[in-house]
């Protein structure tokens, strides 16, 4: 197995170190991580696998055939011009960073380069990877980045004009869940004698449900509906009240996290 890198060790670092060593995708003295803050996460990694490294890229990068930069978006540029002195046309370097296209990766390095964007979900192993490759990365070495995540997630390649838009809906997504779905049950403790706990934990196994049926039946959103809502019945007269308000919602989180996006992806040319 080849040597891989992570730089920078987040939440999403962590869940894809720790997939990869699950799945023995990499050996665990063959992962080098480097974070300027060695946190509770790291240590609990070092704890499970004594053997993963934490020493600075100096020391690993040069035998790493593939790196994951796992640092914020304004600090990707920076590390790339870091990773220089030690990477070459065969390494390949993975940015997960939202807002920095390949154009600016690939104007400060001589490594080829793909962008990833994981899913939190892909900790219980039903996230979506999404991924967009430069033109100059090997067939072989796409293969090899999808074989790896594969092993946690299902893999989506599709196109860097679409990623932000894709982002919402895969990496952002659970939060956006959650966000909603708190206030579904938080109204329904407004509006009955149900606790909170009691209302969390019926949203909960209803949403898990929901998502085995259209998963596991392969059911639409719509046919969903048309399964639990009768003609002229209370869930058809809730279901109209949500169509009438959300769109507009909707059309604002994208409105304003598309528009975060540029700002990102404007700040970082900044950087270069």
């Amino acid at each position: 197995m080849e040597s891989i890198g992570l730089i920078g060790y987040g939440s999403m670092a962590d869940m894809i170190a720790r997939q990869l060593l699950k799945h023995k995708q990499v050996e665990e003295n063959e992962l080098f991580v480097e974070t300027r803050t060695k946190g509770e996460r790291l240590q609990a990694l070092l704890a499970d696998y004594p053997d993963v490294s934490a020493k600075p890229l100096e020391i690993w990068a040069e035998k790493c055939a593939l790196i994951f930069i796992c640092v914020p978006p304004l600090h990707v540029i920076e590390t790339v011009r870091r990773l220089h002195p030690y990477v070459n046309r065969n390494t390949h370097i993975v940015s997960i960073a939202a807002g920095v296209p390949l154009r600016l990766l690939e104007a400060e390095t001589a490594a080829v380069i793909s962008r990833l964007i994981p899913a939190i979900t892909s900790e219980a192993e039903a996230g979506i990877s999404l991924v967009v490759h430069s033109e100059a990365l090997a067939a072989q070495k796409k293969e090899r980045l999808d074989e790896l995540l594969s092993a946690f997630s299902s893999v989506r390649e599709i196109k860097e004009s679409n990623l932000d838009a894709a982002s919402n809906l895969t990496s952002s997504a659970p939060g956006f869940i959650a966000a909603v779905f708190e206030e579904l049950a938080l109204s329904a403790v407004r509006n009955s004698g149900l606790t909170k706990e009691e209302a969390f934990d019926f949203l909960i196994h209803s949403l898990y449900g929901t998502g085995k049926l259209l998963i596991e039946k392969k059911m639409s959103f719509e046919e969903t509906l048309n399964r639990v809502a009768t003609k002229g019945g209370i869930t058809g007269e809730g279901a109209a009240v949500i169509r009438a308000s959300v769109p507009h919602v909707f059309d604002q989180v994208f409105e304003k996290t598309l528009e975060k996006y540029e700002q990102l992806t404007e700040q970082a040319a900044k950087e270069t």
